[in-house]
């Protein structure tokens, strides 16, 4: 019981004030389950440079001047295609391009940054919970798992609610914890060890 409540009362200290961060540990899963449920992806490359290229042609023809130069697909660079120019949604709707393959388009290439920056791999979810949610990221430490829906998360940007550097901060700041989170599994999991 007192590791149940550890683990949702997780407390978490900045260096500004004092917060409460909850833990979002949705259980225990075996090696088994996780592999049925989940078929590791690999990013393709002719997808992601055409995602590349509708983000840097969307910097160009709204004469924004990126705020990072390399990578394009860097968190603040695509915040910047929400919330700069006259819309990126607007702006892949005059190429014939809809809503959701905008959003497509930015979740890929966040999920290549987060991939290559922080060492995420990408999944299919077979049995997603929710609609957006069959493209996964997971992030690996020791069996504890950090899960990101990169299409929902990049559909909740361009409708104004999350950003890219916001979760960017919340990623490093949860991956920072997980070896403590791993440490409260293992003592559940041998309470005499």
């Amino acid at each position: 019981m007192n590791f149940i409540k550890k683990l949702f009362a997780f407390n978490k200290k900045t260096n500004d004030t004092e917060k409460k961060e909850e833990v979002n540990f949705t259980g225990i899963k075996t090696t088994e389950s996780f592999n049925e449920r989940y078929i590791l992806e690999s990013i393709d490359s002719k997808m992601l440079d055409g995602c590349l290229k509708m983000i840097e042609s969307y910097f160009i023809d709204n004469k924004i001047e990126r705020k990072i130069d390399n990578p394009i697909n860097h968190p603040i660079n695509l915040d910047q295609v929400d919330r700069e120019g006259f819309g990126f949604i607007l702006y892949c709707n005059a190429f014939q391009v809809e809503e959701q393959q905008a959003v497509l388009f930015l979740a890929y290439s966040f999920s290549e940054y987060l991939i290559k920056n922080f060492g995420f791999k990408l999944y299919r979810d077979l049995k997603p919970e929710y609609p957006l949610r069959g493209m996964t990221l997971k992030y690996d430490k020791e069996g504890t798992f950090l899960s990101i829906y990169p299409f929902e998360y990049s559909s909740k940007v361009l409708n104004g609610n999350e950003s890219f550097e916001g979760l960017v901060e919340k990623i490093k700041s949860q991956i920072e914890e997980l070896p403590q989170i791993n440490e409260e599994i293992q003592k559940f999991m041998k309470p005499n060890n």
